[in-house]
């Protein structure tokens, strides 16, 4: 339950610099604050990609998110549409490599998954250029988005620094 209200209120947060709240950090809009219950600060990266695709008229967006928030990493994929109650087969490719299949959480409202290592996935990305994701929302055909991961070295760093792991 905790996860599904949490990346729906991720994935309604605007995707432009609000304020000194969100900083542009290559293809990323991150924030960072200090979380009031725990003195840690809490870390949000987005990455929205370009690529959008249409589905019963209506245009679809892809978000991936990092975080780190009350000293647990997580990273996720967010969608415009529902994908459905199962574990979503999530297909990765970064910088032309070969694609990988990998299962992720499903969230409980069905719009995001989870990467199960999270840590990983994101030391993945700190070392990558590009990465095409693929995944089959609910009734589809599997969609195919990009993003440029310009910038998550450093994001990934700032996770790293705050959630306590070492990159």
């Amino acid at each position: 339950m905790k996860k599904t209200i949490l990346a729906l209120c991720v994935a309604a947060i605007p995707l432009v610099s609000t304020g000194a709240e969100y900083v542009t950090e290559g293809s990323w809009q991150v924030k960072k604050e200090e979380n009031k219950m725990t003195d840690m600060t809490d870390v949000v990266a987005i990455n929205r990609s370009p690529d959008v695709y249409m589905r019963q008229g209506i245009e679809r967006t892809t978000s991936i998110i990092l975080r780190c928030r009350e000293g647990k990493t997580e990273a996720y994929l967010s969608v415009d549409e529902y994908m459905g109650i199962d574990d979503p087969l999530i297909t990765i490719r970064f910088d032309g490599g070969k694609p990988q299949k990998r299962r992720w959480s499903a969230a409980e409202g069905g719009e995001a998954a989870f990467s199960p290592k999270a840590i990983p996935f994101i030391k993945d990305i700190s070392s990558h250029k590009k990465m095409i994701l693929g995944f089959e929302p609910y009734g589809s055909t599997m969609q195919v988005v990009e993003f440029d991961l310009t910038g998550a070295d450093s994001i990934a760093k700032e996770i790293s620094s705050s959630c306590k792991w070492k990159m």
